[in-house]
């Protein structure tokens, strides 16, 4: 199989173990037999790989079910360490949420999807199926849409021709046209705003990070609809969102 940048081929045997790793992570814990049927692959051949994963420690057994091993969490943690901004993002989404009293989130695009790096918790903040290192599709919220408008016209028209733009909700945008029309209203007004478009009943308001003209990531601020509304959805949130981002890029640029 070739790979995505027509270069040597993909190798077999290791995306077979990476699949083995999603399916046990996304099932939190699977036994052989439910690999197998996952993969649609003999389970002999499943038990090979389960064993070597067992021996290297990315996986743990218990109860005859397979687990990831906390190894990974050394991986996770030096992976998001690498990311700019991760490493001091903390305080500013905690002032915003105590500010909010909602629940604010930064994330960061990766191969085209947006992906969960940090978050802080309002007095009133909700509960999402959001996670750290979860991603989704950047089209069809807040951030995702604030990082988008900073792209160029050809690296969006990239992410689209890879990804799609799949309806989540009956509000997502799925037209390439009305995704840029969009785009084009965040970078005159400096935010962007989810209206319900990839969770029923909740809209939320971001901002993208620029600094030297590289988008290192957005802060978003997400609640229920029937409190981000009127007013505090129009000015006041943005506002907030837009003073963080302000201050960081300061503080970067200058410190």
């Amino acid at each position: 199989m070739a790979s995505e940048n027509g270069g040597s081929s993909r190798i077999g045997t290791l995306e077979k173990g990476f699949q083995i790793i999603e399916i046990v992570e996304k099932e939190e814990s699977a036994t052989l037999t439910e690999v197998a049927d996952r993969m649609g692959v003999a389970r002999s051949t499943v038990h090979d790989y389960l064993t070597t994963l067992l021996d290297l420690e990315y996986l743990v057994k218990n109860d005859g079910a397979y687990q990831l091993g906390l190894k990974f969490t050394r991986l996770g943690t030096n992976a998001r360490e690498t990311v700019p901004l991760s490493n001091v993002i903390t305080p500013y989404l905690e002032r915003l949420a105590n500010e909010t009293g909602e629940t604010v989130w930064f994330l960061v695009e990766e191969c085209g999807l947006a992906v969960y790096l940090r978050h802080a918790e309002g007095e009133q903040g909700i509960k999402t199926e959001h996670f750290i290192g979860g991603r989704s599709y950047l089209h069809c919220h807040a951030g995702g849409k604030a990082i988008l408008a900073q792209f160029p016209e050809d690296r969006v028209n990239e992410i689209i021709d890879k990804h799609g733009l799949p309806e989540i909700t009956e509000n997502t945008i799925t037209s390439r046209e009305a995704l840029f029309q969009e785009l084009e209203q965040i970078r005159e007004q400096n935010y962007a705003q989810n209206q319900s478009e990839q969770l029923e009943e909740t809209r939320a308001v971001s901002a993208a990070i620029v600094i030297d003209d590289e988008v290192l990531g957005a802060i978003s601020v997400g609640g229920p609809a029937h409190r981000l509304r009127g007013e505090r959805f129009e000015d006041e949130l943005p506002n907030q969102v837009m003073s963080a981002v302000n201050e960081i890029r300061l503080n970067q640029l200058y410190s």
